[in-house]
């Protein structure tokens, strides 16, 4: 019986993980602040929406986090998904006692900081937030320069880009990279914050598309077309 030979990985392969994965680090992100934000909303982001626009925004982002879930074809974003689902008191031990909150017996971080929110943990909750941005802008500047490079160098070789060119594309993607994931990260917390509280695998897939629509948005802004490689041009 004849062997089969293993299916050749394009860059359109890796550029198509990368982006699950970009969408990961942002919905997860997103999802471990639930707690931070929470505070947001409760020092103030309470009283930005009313209730009704409160129980739409919440409504929406259910229903479109439920088709997202749904719709998610890459084993990277499907898997972290399986990972948003968990109870979100898995999720908030760490960010409570950050915020100098100490779980009662019978409950969680969340309810600890529903019972009052003072300046100082209003200033932490923040810091706290713009940290998990920050640190997934981090991570989505390395992986998008990465996938770039992979790009600029079959560019390169099949002469459709000169180094300078390659070099300026490596430098665009890596920044659209940290901005998507950071927006992404934000775009989660944010709705936490005015909102007062989703599940945690809505908050999820929307820090996920969050970041997937703003590198969509970017990449519409720049000029990739030396970098649009053919199905044939191969990893090896």
């Amino acid at each position: 019986m004849a062997m089969t030979e293993p299916k050749a990985t394009t860059v359109d392969d890796i550029t198509h993980y990368a982006h699950s994965l970009r969408a990961a680090i942002a919905g997860g992100e997103a999802a471990k602040l639930i707690v931070s934000s929470r505070v947001l909303f409760e020092g103030g982001g309470k009283l930005v929406l009313s209730e009704g626009a409160k129980l739409a925004v919440r409504e929406v982002a259910e229903r479109g986090a439920s088709r997202a879930i749904a719709m998610s074809t890459s084993p990277i974003l499907a898997s972290a998904g399986a990972l948003a689902a968990k109870p979100v008191i898995a999720l908030t031990g760490k960010a409570g006692a950050a915020l100098g909150l100490k779980s009662s017996v019978g409950g969680s971080a969340a309810r600890a900081v529903a019972k009052g929110v003072g300046k100082q943990a209003m200033r932490v909750a923040g810091k706290q937030v713009l940290k998990g941005a920050g640190k997934a802008a981090g991570i989505g500047f390395v992986l998008d320069g990465a996938v770039a490079g992979v790009e600029a160098i079959v560019a390169v070789r099949n002469g459709s880009a000169d180094r300078r060119t390659a070099a300026i594309h490596v430098a665009k993607e890596a920044t659209t990279g940290a901005i998507a994931t950071g927006v992404g990260v934000l775009l989660g917390a944010s709705i936490v914050a005015l909102t007062g509280g989703l599940a945690t695998p809505v908050v999820f897939a929307v820090g996920a598309l969050g970041s997937i629509g703003t590198k969509r948005l970017l990449c519409h802004l720049t000029d990739r077309s030396a970098f649009l490689t053919p199905k044939r041009a191969v990893v090896a």
